[in-house]
């Protein structure tokens, strides 16, 4: 379900049309794209980003009580928390209410924003993924976070920009062999992601056998 409204047009308003990194290559337009077309500029992404990290598993098996889960943790990333909790079991409607609120309070929080972009990507808007993604690398100028590549991978994915989505596939196999340099690494590295993101990898790693020229074994090596 996507919640392409309320939120996403927030966000535009408080950030501004950000433009994504100066690393990124720059954009390549087509008439057919549902996204602008951003590319890998072909150096690695090794940044560590100490803000893209921490965010609560999900359970599927336990969709109904997560609202104020936090209650001793700061109000920003309670809400942060809980619109997370909430995208990626599919209630948009109370990730929208938290994920608003929390924009409201600190547009510019880069975790906020990284979870918002991987909420939205849970939530099947893709758009509103890319935007957050954007913004937050503009708070973050000349540098290359290591979760860039599969980031928008999956946002292209869920586009269904099949060259786009397996440009930075490949980024991030050079950014990271050990854990995308093969579909095999990337299945086990993202076991305990959700349903949809996994979804999500599967179609990529179809769009990757649906051949290039390129094996899946020697992704790491572009």
């Amino acid at each position: 379900m996507k919640i392409h409204g309320m939120v996403c047009t927030i966000l535009f308003a408080l950030a501004g049309h950000a433009a994504i990194a100066a690393d990124i290559a720059p954009v390549a337009t087509s008439t057919n794209a549902k996204l602008p077309v951003l590319m890998p500029d072909g150096r690695p992404y090794t940044d560590p980003d100490v803000t893209a990290r921490g965010l609560p598993e999900a359970s599927p098996f336990d969709q109904g009580s997560t609202a104020g889960a936090f209650p001793q943790i700061a109000p920003v990333r309670k809400l942060t928390d809980e619109g997370w909790l909430a995208a990626s079991t599919h209630r948009s409607s109370a990730a929208q209410v938290n994920f608003e609120r929390a924009l409201r309070m600190t547009p510019n929080d880069r975790r906020l924003l990284w979870a918002y972009g991987w909420g939205m990507i849970n939530l099947g808007d893709p758009a509103c993924a890319l935007e957050a993604f954007q913004r937050n690398l503009s708070l973050r100028p000349g540098q290359r976070p290591q979760w860039v590549p599969m980031a928008m991978a999956l946002t292209y994915t869920a586009s269904g920009q099949r060259d786009a989505a397996l440009a930075w596939y490949r980024a991030a196999a050079q950014s990271d062999p050990v854990s995308f340099g093969t579909d095999n690494a990337t299945l086990r590295t993202t076991l305990r992601w959700t349903a949809s993101e996994r979804s999500l990898i599967r179609q990529l790693i179809g769009y990757a056998a649906q051949g290039d020229g390129v094996p899946s074994s020697e992704l790491a090596a572009r």
